[in-house]
């Protein structure tokens, strides 16, 4: 499956501003933000290399992505 190109801070913020009374934009737009905050995290945890503080993140990032609904989703489809 092919996607678009991603969608820079500058993207979403026009988004915002051509719907900023919608709530269904609103909330797609707070879930962009949490995707792009792990996504944050993600980069920072392969930063770090094999540091402590790589084990630290790592385990943090495990328990993150195990409460993403997509995860929950597609390990309900398995069983």
């Amino acid at each position: 499956m092919r996607f678009k190109p991603a969608l820079t801070k500058d993207d979403l913020k026009a988004i915002q501003d051509r719907s900023p009374d919608s709530p269904d934009v609103r909330a797609l737009l707070w879930e962009v933000a949490r995707l792009r905050a792990l996504a944050l995290r993600t980069h920072d945890y392969f930063r770090q290399g094999s540091s402590s503080t790589a084990l630290i993140l790592a385990d943090s990032l495990r328990t993150m992505l195990e409460d993403e609904p997509v995860i929950q989703e597609q390990s309900r489809l398995k069983d």
